[in-house]
């Protein structure tokens, strides 16, 4: 594999963090947005990128201290493995500290990481007894220790609705139908693309192998609706906890499809979906961050809710996102019943 890496530029950013996100590399304690900033803004550090086609594949981080050399962040596009990507952009990093006269290069990795500790051990290098120590030096919390809180609604219907369901509205075509299940690729672009506006975060954090084994379950279900032909929202069904706590985990338009009159097909749709197999009891979140119609959407679909409660969300800026702006148009709700359902999670 022969890849050419450059400098990274301002444009570059924003798809660094997205691959090293999907890659696994971001984790809540490191905010990959200041870090790239800090090793764009000094002399003795780089980030260093290949590009093919207007696609980021790779893409790390390579300083120095004035005696050792460090490398970090060493990532590949999940859907470029296997090509010899990561060893080209250790070789890129390695000439870079050569280039700059520096003897020799560290880095760090989790002992239990043993994919990774055998990757580098093949490009030669070597574990030495060292025990690695480390102090912060900033006041309060960095970025992505919970930054961002957030009012969380719970909604539930507690029996097959009895209504008639929605139809689609007149001059669209729209189409309903199962990924069974999705590409992990196929799923992170529905993710971001609903969730873009809406702070939707954890997904965006956890590593393709930890996403593939939800989306992958039998037990979860996940329905793309086509306006047109052409994607314009998802609903993800969760059944894993049993028909009595069926979670409609996931739910969302695209821009391009707000407004078009579909929302209320879709949410009906799914909920019918929900009991085509055993439930009793379907629930659903939302938060103060989402969109300002959501709630009510939910209530007038026939869900009641049964808690509200605040909750800490991971800083948006590590996946990428800008920190959220406020303003949820119909957040009141009718009052609370006591709750039966414990250790629920704003939908993000």
């Amino acid at each position: 594999m022969s890849a050419a890496f450059r400098p990274a530029t301002d444009e570059d950013v924003v798809p660094i963090i997205d691959l090293w996100t999907r890659a696994g590399l971001v984790v809540p304690h490191n905010d990959p947005a200041r870090d790239i900033a800090f090793a764009r803004s000094v002399d003795n550090a780089e980030v260093l990128v290949a590009v093919e086609t207007d696609r980021m594949v790779a893409a790390g981080m390579v300083g120095h201290d004035g005696h050792r050399g460090w490398v970090y962040y060493i990532g590949v596009d999940p859907d470029h493995g296997g090509r010899g990507l990561g060893r080209a952009l250790m070789s890129a990093c390695e000439a870079w500290l050569s280039g700059r006269g520096v003897p020799k290069a560290q880095l760090m990795i989790r002992d239990t990481n043993t994919p990774v500790r055998d990757f580098y051990s093949r490009l030669g290098w070597t574990e030495e007894p060292r025990i690695v120590m480390s102090k912060r030096l900033e006041d309060g919390l960095p970025i992505g220790l919970g930054t961002v809180e957030t009012t969380v609604t719970s909604l539930e219907i507690a029996a097959r609705p009895t209504r008639v369901a929605k139809h689609a509205p007149s001059g669209v075509r729209l189409s309903l139908m199962r990924a069974a299940p999705p590409s992990v690729g196929f799923y992170r672009w529905l993710y971001e693309e609903v969730g873009r506006d809406w702070v939707w975060v954890s997904r965006r954090l956890i590593s393709d192998e930890a996403l593939r084994e939800i989306i992958e379950d039998p037990l979860v279900e996940i329905y793309v609706l086509y306006l047109d032909g052409t994607p314009a929202g998802f609903g993800e069904i969760d059944r894993r906890k049993g028909p009595s706590s069926v979670e409609l985990a996931y739910f969302g338009l695209m821009p391009h499809a707000i407004g078009r009159g579909v929302g209320r097909y879709f949410i009906d749709a799914m909920v019918d979906l929900a009991w085509m197999k055993e439930t009793e009891r379907l629930w659903v979140h939302t938060c103060d961050l989402d969109h300002p119609r959501a709630l009510g959407m939910y209530q007038r679909a026939g869900f009641r809710p049964f808690e509200q409660y605040t909750e800490t969300l991971p800083d948006p800026r590590l996946a990428g996102l800008p920190l959220p702006i406020r303003g949820h148009a119909d957040a009141a709700v009718i009052p609370m019943r006591p709750s039966t359902v414990t250790q629920l999670h704003p939908k993000t």
